[in-house]
């Protein structure tokens, strides 16, 4: 469903039961289907373990016949490295892994277990709808502009954690056991443990509300894809827009995604611009503020309205002592319509 027949795809394997599961199932799809199949393990250099887990990844993949690839992140900065560093510096190191041994998708291990810890970390941080429907089959590299639109599939969302350990022990496969999945001091790992002591069938009602949510984001998607479809060139300067009428042929959580898209490929960042200044702008969208008729920022986009019927995105301008916004490069459309990649939902019923 995720990776076309004779595509080249990269597995990202930590030396972990779900990744190894991942690699295996991968080995056997690549002889089935013929793809090309390289794997990499990236060293964050932050356990002394990490390079004899490396070196263990490295003989299994000896004996699938999988190239496998070792990258280890330098980093410049001295002290702890927290989780969300590492995980930047992660998908970072793996694109550009991909980019330059032209590799077209990159695939991770993520499990139902998965689907659940994240449900329960971003409904302790009150996270909306849209976070709730958890991690994605298929989605973009969360890292920009080092990510380069690179695509991430999840091809085991549908299945437990502890049904890959079985199928690996069926087959005689060891795995290992990182020891910072027992460090409380981590978040995932308290969430883990209140999972462990949630019902079965509370499971299962959380579950049926991230497919509930899975299937509501991927109609969302849909829409805010259609209206990218409709954007038109907006001047010489690479700006793009669309007429203002359209906000009605779509949804409003559709009309917010697609602007949000908008902004973030506009401006170049790599983070959804806050929700409260979105809104602000949504509202100034809903309104035909007059100030728009000027052109407003958010997060290095410029948006505008022209002739109170055309909402148009750009580049910001430089701010004084500021870093340019995107390097001073033009807007990468392409990047907004990645981020409104529509979810493949038959995934989640394997």
């Amino acid at each position: 469903m995720l990776v076309p027949a004779g595509s080249s795809l990269g597995v990202a394997v930590s030396g972990g039961s779900d990744s190894l599961a991942l690699l295996v199932l991968a080995a056997e799809y690549r002889d089935a289907a013929g793809v090309s199949l390289r794997a990499i393990t990236i060293d964050h250099g932050l356990r002394a373990e990490a390079k004899q887990e490396a070196r263990f990844v490295s003989s299994l993949c000896e004996t699938l016949g999988v190239t496998h690839d070792v990258v280890t992140w330098e980093r410049a900065a001295t002290g702890p490295a927290s989780q969300v560093d590492a995980r930047h510096a992660r998908h970072a190191l793996l694109a550009d892994w991909a980019m330059r041994l032209g590799v077209e998708r990159i695939a991770l291990g993520h499990t139902r277990d998965d689907r659940l810890e994240t449900f329960l970390m971003r409904a302790r941080q009150g996270s909306g709808w849209h976070g709730l429907a958890g991690p994605m089959p298929n989605s973009v590299s969360p890292v920009w502009p080092e990510g380069r639109l690179m695509p991430l599939i999840r091809p085991l969302l549908a299945f437990h954690r502890d049904a890959l350990r079985a199928e690996l022990g069926s087959r005689g496969e060891t795995w290992v056991e990182d020891p910072s999945n027992d460090a409380t001091q981590f978040e995932r790992v308290r969430m883990r443990r209140l999972l462990a002591r949630m019902s079965p069938s509370a499971r299962t009602k959380a579950l049926n509300v991230m497919d509930g949510l899975m299937r509501l984001r991927a109609s969302v998607a849909s829409e805010a894809l259609a209206l990218f479809g409709r954007l038109q060139a907006s001047g010489p300067s690479g700006d793009m827009g669309i007429p203002l009428y359209m906000r009605a042929e779509a949804g409003a959580e559709a009309w917010t995604r697609f602007v949000e898209a908008l902004v973030m490929a506009a401006g170049g960042g790599e983070r959804a611009p806050r929700r409260d200044a979105l809104n602000r702008l949504l509202g100034r969208i809903a309104a035909s503020d007059a100030q728009l008729a000027r052109g407003v920022t958010l997060a290095g986009a410029r948006i505008g309205l022209r002739n109170n019927a055309f909402l148009c995105f750009g580049l910001a301008p430089p701010r004084r002592d500021t870093r340019v916004a995107n390097g001073g490069k033009a807007p990468d459309w392409s990047r907004a319509e990645a981020l409104l990649t529509v979810p493949d939902l038959r995934v989640l019923g394997v």
